[in-house]
């Protein structure tokens, strides 16, 4: 038995499963149903967080692209393994962008609009009351900084 290629194997079917559930759920399928459709895999809270951030992760493209942004920062997700985050990592040529130290605020302001800000990724330490100065300055030093859901006030 050749253990390494049964892993290569196994790696290859997650991958391509996960990439299904992503293909169902912007399909249109409810999140609890694929969950349900991929239980023998992956538990339930595994599936609804990673939903959650494919769902935020599409909502910052099609806000940096409606923005003119989309040339500015790449947007991505971790996976289905934790932390199962949508991260945003500057993608634009400093020496090609006109005024540079604005685009995290420009970046910001696209998001607001779709109820979506910035924050630290969830791995490592760090400290709870960072700045947004302290994260665009993560991001403008091609950190990947994490795509937060802004939550209604009540």
């Amino acid at each position: 038995m050749d253990i390494r290629t049964e892993l290569d194997n196994f790696l290859g079917e997650k991958r391509a499963l996960v990439d299904a559930m992503a293909r169902e759920f912007r399909n249109g399928t409810p999140a609890k149903e694929i969950a349900r459709s991929v239980a023998g895999a992956f538990s339930r809270d595994q599936v609804t967080q990673y939903l959650s951030a494919v769902a935020l992760h599409d909502a910052a493209r099609k806000a940096l692209q409606e923005a003119g942004l989309a040339f500015a920062a790449d947007v991505s997700v971790t996976g289905i393994d934790a932390p199962r985050e949508a991260w945003l990592v500057i993608a634009a040529d400093p020496e090609g962008t006109a005024d540079l130290a604005s685009l995290p605020a420009r970046v910001r302001e696209a998001l607001r609009d779709f109820h979506i800000s910035l924050g630290l990724p969830q791995i490592g330490e760090h400290e709870d009351d960072i700045s947004d100065a302290e994260i665009d300055e993560l991001f403008l030093d091609a950190q990947p900084v994490r795509l937060l859901k802004l939550k209604p006030r009540t």
